[in-house]
């Protein structure tokens, strides 16, 4: 009778500890699955599918040894990026955290204490010794039985914020790709444009100087000087401009590259940059698996659907387990002799009855982030669509743009050239050499305008696609 007593106490101790895992294994919170978006067919320009080569580093097409080199010393160097890289570390510390309430806590504590009753307060005769001495050196344990899942809701969400972050370092790693690529290019251009000042700069001096011998010698009248001189000024004004936009830039890049302002290195020319000839696109569908703010809003909406969990599981008795177990004497010499064992071992359940609504206001909160997460994760998606065929379109457009520019230039030239022979000949005033020449002007500056866009059309291209690139610049970011 007492072996079948026995047998049965351990089979119902058993079912109890089977039935508390299979219980701790449960959640909550709903089953994630992925928000359908509505994703356009393709894009709104023609573009070749199978170029969807976004996997490769595409800023060494450009055939600028220098640029990679400031890429490469911005993705170890930038402090944005330490920071991003930290924040990572921080969300793995705090997952670690959550994680760690799911198994039994265990602690000790050693106390070794004296005390002096004071005699005024001593309930004892005066000729009993008023020191007393206590050591304790305890084991102690506990741990909640997570049956609901609160906790491992808790962790599911905390693991979704750790994804979100990495993929907050990798879109902070896709910007600060293209804006070194972006203003480099940016910078070439403003070289471009202030040799084009400092040329038409120095030929206007000579047209100045001319004038004045022709209006010295009693051929033309004083306005013609007047209005050389004016264009000199206008060139001039010209050249000042650029210098200050080329040393901004130039702070701009430092910054990027994670040093003080200084000067940087030309490298090849604006005209000497490679322009590649095909277009990277790919079908809409995949920007969603290669852009990591995509990424990003969607892990934020796996945290917040676990989230849910956590209010629900408040809702729900918490069952914890405490245990104690050590020795307590009066004299050192005994703590671990004689009779000074002590043990605790106990449960308890802890069931909240009335919170004026705290509880439902909690689980309200966690549905309501959970929607503003799916909103912000459609939102996501659209700007990605907008902004891929944005950058499609204007890399087009600037490319059509750039062939208009050379052949607006070539046909300026010419007119000057005829311009200025009519002048010479007598044949027309002054007055159309100047136009002329203030036309030549103003096209060369569009012309580098348009040829730096273009190249900046191309970056934004891949910008708006993102792909694998990323995730290798993201790991050469990465300290060893």
């Amino acid at each position: 009778m007492d072996r079948r007593r026995s047998l049965n106490s351990q089979f119902f101790l058993f079912f109890c500890v089977l039935s508390i895992v299979l219980l701790g294994a449960c959640t909550l919170h709903p089953r994630y699955t992925r928000p359908c978006v509505e994703v356009p067919d393709t894009w709104r320009i023609p573009v070749d599918e199978s170029m969807s080569y976004c996997n490769f580093r595409w800023w060494e097409q450009f055939g600028d040894p220098h640029l990679s080199g400031l890429i490469l010393e911005a993705l170890e160097e930038n402090n944005d990026l330490k920071v991003a890289i930290n924040r990572v570390y921080q969300y793995a510390g705090q997952l670690q955290m959550v994680k760690s309430e799911l198994y039994p806590q265990l602690g000790g504590a050693i106390t070794a204490v004296r005390q002096e009753i004071p005699l005024g307060f001593s309930p004892f005769p005066l000729d009993v010794n008023r020191l007393s001495s206590e050591f304790v050196c305890l084991f102690n344990a506990s741990y909640d039985l997570d049956i609901w899942g609160s906790i491992r809701s808790a962790s599911e969400s905390a693991l979704a914020q750790l994804f979100a972050q990495e993929e907050a370092r990798r879109t902070v790693v896709l910007t600060l790709v293209t804006s070194v690529a972006t203003s480099y290019i940016q910078l070439k251009q403003f070289y471009k444009q202030l040799d084009i000042s400092q040329q038409t700069y120095k030929s206007r001096v000579e047209s100045y100087d001319l004038a004045l011998l022709r209006y010295h010698g009693g051929l033309t009248s004083e306005l013609e000087p007047k209005q050389a001189k004016a264009e000199l000024e206008t060139a001039l004004a010209q050249v000042l401009d650029f210098e200050l936009l080329v040393a901004q830039q130039e702070n701009l890049i430092s910054v990027l590259v994670g040093h003080p302002p200084h000067s940087i290195e030309k490298g090849v020319s604006l005209d000497d940059l490679h322009l590649a000839v095909d277009i990277p696109a790919g079908i809409p569908s995949q920007v969603l698996e290669q852009r990591p703010d995509i990424l990003q809003a969607e892990w934020n909406l796996v945290s917040a659907n676990a989230e849910i969990g956590v209010a629900r599981a408040q809702f729900f008795p918490n069952i914890s387990l405490t245990a104690l177990y050590g020795n307590e004497s009066l004299a050192l010499k005994n703590l671990f002799t004689g009779p000074t064992r002590t043990w605790v071992y106990g449960a308890s359940i802890l069931q909240p009855f009335f919170t004026g609504g705290m509880l439902t206001g909690q689980l309200k909160v966690a549905e309501a982030q959970k929607l503003e997460a799916y909103y912000q994760y459609r939102q996501t998606v659209l700007n990605a669509f907008r902004e891929t065929d944005d950058a499609l379109i204007a890399h087009r457009n600037s490319l059509e743009l750039l062939v208009v520019q050379k052949r607006r230039v070539e046909a300026l030239v010419e007119a000057l050239n005829l311009a200025s022979l009519q002048y010479e000949n007598g044949q027309t005033d002054y007055l159309n050499v100047l136009d002329a020449r203030r036309n030549l002007f103003g096209s060369q500056l569009d012309a580098a305008d348009v040829q730096g866009n273009t190249f900046i059309s191309l970056v934004n291209i891949y910008k708006a696609l993102g792909g694998g690139w990323v995730v290798e610049a993201d790991q050469w970011a990465l300290p060893e």
